[in-house]
């Protein structure tokens, strides 16, 4: 029986993970993976293949077929949207051909709320939920560069098919992708939303990186903090009660200089996921009732930028 499971977005984390699966099922006859991109990234991966660097080795990945149109492919078994949010409902819309009755959508993309956002986007399609520690980026057109030593794919859906869950984690471990399919994963997928929403919100406002941030406004952190785990637990999301701790050990692991995507597409004047990782939780505090003053604080000058 085929198999066809297509990348939309082909960035660090569409490229390598897409990478990793086209490489290892180059010559499956019933294992097809194909890869919407587009501009000079798509002609460098039509033409010499997507090159993955990782600190341990160099692979070449060709898959089935790399094509800005959809229709080019068709109905897919499972879809992977790794594109930025603010992107999300033009993409969706671009790659409806790929979507049937039968297509499985994960999205691995920041955000607590994706999944959800996605449905109410196509509505009636089954929608995973999907969340991924990585660092990897785009280092050039058809190069997807993976800097840090692991990596860690978590999705599946608790009230979804599990037989076909398990059919997708045999098929991603069998290709080396450290992948897991966990029961809690609305849990997982709020404690990365919790890392990277004050992380995010914190670099992004005082425009400066992660160590200056611990180094000037490390009090920052725990009044983001206080304010998004209420709006957690409000949500019954269970969180470690010192997840504030947590988030600034992890930090503190990361180099001085370092920032995050939000920060750095605010200084490149790009678009941002500022609705996404900020936005959300002043959102969500109004609906709750709940007070999220340093969150609405910052958000109110971000949007002015």
């Amino acid at each position: 029986m085929e198999i066809k499971i297509a990348f939309s977005g082909i960035g660090g984390v569409g490229g390598y993970y897409g990478g990793k699966l086209a490489h290892f099922y180059r010559q499956s006859e019933n294992i097809k993976i194909y890869f919407i991109s587009r501009g000079e990234n798509l002609e460098v991966i039509s033409r010499e293949g997507l090159k993955i660097q990782t600190l341990h080795e160099e692979i070449i990945a060709h898959p089935t077929l790399a094509t800005h149109s959809p229709k080019d492919i068709g109905p897919v078994d499972y879809l992977f949207c790794t594109t930025k949010s603010y992107d999300l409902a033009g993409n969706l819309e671009e790659i409806r051909p790929l979507i049937g009755p039968s297509t499985v959508i994960i999205p691995l993309l920041n955000g607590a709320n994706i999944t959800e956002e996605i449905r109410r986007l196509v509505p009636g399609h089954q929608v995973w939920y999907g969340c991924v520690y990585i660092g990897a980026r785009l280092s050039a057109p058809g190069t997807v560069s993976k800097f840090t030593e692991q990596d860690r794919l978590w999705f599946g859906d608790p009230e979804g098919d599990r037989l076909r869950q398990a059919e997708l984690l045999q098929l991603m471990s069998r290709a080396g992708i450290s992948a897991l399919n966990p029961a809690d994963i609305h849990d997982r997928i709020w404690r990365k939303f919790f890392l990277i929403s004050l992380s995010a919100t914190l670099t992004s406002y005082y425009d400066q990186s992660i160590g200056e941030v611990l180094e000037f406004h490390r009090s920052g952190y725990e009044k983001l903090g206080e304010e998004l785990y209420a709006v957690a637990q409000a949500q019954g999301i269970h969180l470690p009660q010192d997840m504030i701790r947590q988030v600034i050990a992890d930090q503190e692991k990361m180099p001085y200089d370092a920032t995050t995507s939000m920060h750095t597409d605010f200084r490149k004047h790009k678009p941002t996921e500022l609705e996404t990782l900020t936005g959300y939780v002043v959102e969500n505090g109004k609906a709750l009732h709940l007070p999220v003053p340093s969150y609405e604080m910052m958000y109110k000058e971000l949007k002015t930028r």
